[in-house]
């Protein structure tokens, strides 16, 4: 079944508000910061642990700045298990070193290295920013302030070298980070570029604090050229970190705009998935199960109703799937061929990349068909080793039955990802179902 059709007013404003996320979105940190956002407007609190919680509430927490929970209550809470959504926010992208000025053939170059996988060769001749995370001196060793920065304008680019001096570029070529993904900030003239303190002097401008007060960052680059929907009919989403910010999008205001039931409803936004989830912000870690305990025994449960409660429990892990290509239809399964704009995906793996089952799968076909949404599936060729998401460290640490979905879309990790409107649209539209169950 076709999904793909003219939005509606209401849909197109849907879209509009996700391609401006993403556009204000260029790091975990900040799109944490933009999904706040959203949850405030919403009503939603912050979660302090000292609060006394009860059916009705809706809070959040922010975990080291990248990570987002939102959690939303309903009557009876400890009577049915949990549902969940859980998502990322990182990308991959380019990761700016410490002391990372280069002085070369008269320019200054900044010295990067890989965050996750990217397709090095989307990210060649385009104008490039810088966002992040800066920690300033707050008279506070052990609790430094911590500012977003976004420069939101062109400052670098990588070029490629001239086909002239170059004549196999087109030809399979391996592309060396340290060598060939260093982007050129400005002209080594001899003036203040010429200071190795050029790229504090610029974050110091930026945020207007003393130079001296910067103790650190965390800083990536991004292509700045705003999102868009393209296509004959704007059929198309067209943006970079569409993975997973789309989802992500999907779950928070699917959660925020449903009527919630009954039992723990909570959408779980993790960063650093894109380099195993090994941290306290990432799935691995404990503090999403360390939250759900304690939202428990706030309600007035025990340790004993949360390790009941997993068991009547279900996570949808919400990550975006491949596409059949047009252009490479050998790289898919000859039988599981999502197509874009036809639905959203379960994904299966006999190696339990994916948490999916025949039961997890069950359930989320019947959530689509209640939600009037078309579905489809995803297995990897059997001689093809495929990826894998939060899913499975998810469920390591909380034995609940799972499920991996997502929306079919193209060129996974560039630095541009195209997916379909009507896909975005009809996810949000089942996890809102999901959200509403009594």
């Amino acid at each position: 079944m076709m999904i793909n059709k003219i939005l509606d007013d209401q849909e197109g404003a849907t879209i509009d508000r996700l391609l401006g996320l993403i556009d204000k979105s260029p790091t975990a940190f900040h799109a944490a910061d933009q999904l706040m956002k959203i949850c405030l407007q919403a009503g939603f609190t912050p979660l302090t642990g000292k609060e006394s919680l009860k059916p009705g509430d809706c809070c959040f927490l922010t975990v080291e700045d990248s990570a987002f929970f939102a959690i939303k209550i309903g009557e009876n809470p400890l009577s049915s298990g949990f549902r969940m959504v859980g998502t990322h926010l990182d990308a991959p992208a380019l990761k700016i070193k410490p002391n990372s000025l280069i002085q070369q053939e008269g320019v200054w170059l900044l010295n990067t290295e890989l965050y996750g996988s990217p397709i090095l060769t989307t990210w060649f001749d385009r104008p490039l920013s810088i966002a992040g995370r800066v920690l300033i001196d707050s008279g506070n060793p052990l609790s430094p302030e911590a500012r977003l920065i976004d420069f939101r304008r062109p400052l670098l680019v990588i070029p490629n070298v001239a086909i002239h001096l170059n004549p196999t570029v087109n030809d399979e070529q391996k592309i060396k980070p340290q060598q060939m993904m260093l982007p050129i900030i400005a002209l080594a003239d001899g003036g203040t570029a010429a200071s190795h303190d050029l790229l504090t002097l610029l974050i110091a401008s930026e945020l207007s604090v003393e130079p001296e007060r910067l103790l650190d960052a965390d800083l990536y680059l991004y292509e700045c050229t705003p999102g868009t929907r393209l296509g004959l009919n704007n059929e198309f989403i067209q943006t970079g970190r569409l993975d997973n910010l789309g989802l992500a999008y999907a779950a928070v205001t699917a959660l925020t705009e449903s009527h919630t039931q009954t039992g723990i409803n909570l959408v779980a936004c993790f960063d650093h998935e894109e380099v195993g989830s090994r941290t306290s912000q990432g799935a691995i870690g404990m503090t999403l199960r360390d939250l759900l305990e304690r939202i428990v025994i706030n309600l007035g449960g025990s340790r004993e109703t949360f390790l009941d409660r997993l068991s009547h429990s279900f996570l949808i892990s919400a990550d975006q799937a491949h596409a059949a290509h047009p252009n490479f239809a050998d790289r898919s399964d000859p039988t599981n061929r999502p197509r874009i704009n036809q639905g959203p995906v379960i994904k299966f793996a006999a190696n339990r990349a994916y948490t999916t089952d025949g039961v997890s799968a069950a359930v989320f076909r019947k959530l689509c068909q209640a939600a009037d949404v078309p579905c489809q599936t995803y297995v990897n060729r059997s001689d093809v080793r495929g990826g894998s998401t939060i899913g499975p460290l998810f469920v390591e640490h909380l034995p609940v039955k799972a499920v991996d979905v997502g929306n079919p879309i193209w060129g996974m990790h560039a630095i541009r990802e195209t997916g379909g409107v009507s896909d975005q649209i009809a996810m949000a539209r089942v996890l809102r179902h999901f959200f509403e169950l009594a």
